[in-house]
């Protein structure tokens, strides 16, 4: 009789993983390796930095966008130190696309950890270092914070309008009304 082999696919809570596995001729797996092509990876993910849609991106950029991670360059040449959620420290090389976390050295994902993509993201909005160490241009800086005095403007502006419409309708309620 000869070995078996099979694409499994298994589920963790957010991640699918695939694997080839080879089955002896008594049913027993005698090994267990991730499969060379997944259909996950001919599916092209978007990157962390073109912000789609929440429902567009996979398990690892959700969390990458949402959890509480702080990004540090660490040095020159693009290492940076990710500390996560959970407390954990990891080195992030953002030049060859790589994480000491367990995920990235266990599963090797398409597209990186999720440490990997925020160190990504924190340098693309200009929160971290560039990899050669230089800060963001402050001039971003200014025109990001303009941006948003801008808004907060506009915001103020349609709560006095608001204000004034609830005013009015307060004095033509007690001029009306029987006291």
């Amino acid at each position: 009789m000869t070995e078996r082999t099979d694409d499994v696919e298994t589920r963790s809570e957010d991640e699918t993983e695939h694997e080839e596995r080879v089955y002896s001729p008594d049913g027993g797996v005698v090994a267990s390796t991730p499969a060379a092509s997944t259909p996950t990876e001919a599916v092209q993910q978007p990157t962390i930095g073109e912000d789609p849609s929440q429902e567009d991106l996979d398990p690892r950029t959700k969390r990458a966008r949402n959890e509480e991670m702080d990004v540090s360059l660490l040095q020159k040449g693009g290492i940076y130190e990710v500390q996560s959620e959970s407390g954990n420290i990891y080195e992030v090389d953002i030049a060859s696309k790589t994480c000491t976390c367990p995920d990235f050295t266990k599963r090797n994902p398409s597209g990186g950890c999720k440490h990997l993509r925020r160190a990504d993201l924190e340098i693309r909005e200009g929160n971290a270092p560039r990899p050669d160490g230089r800060l963001p241009e402050t001039t971003d800086v200014v025109e990001q914070l303009a941006t948003e005095i801008r808004e907060l403007d506009r915001e103020i502006e349609e709560c006095e309008e608001r204000r004034q419409k609830l005013e009015a309708t307060v004095a033509v309620i007690e001029e009306f009304s029987i006291q």
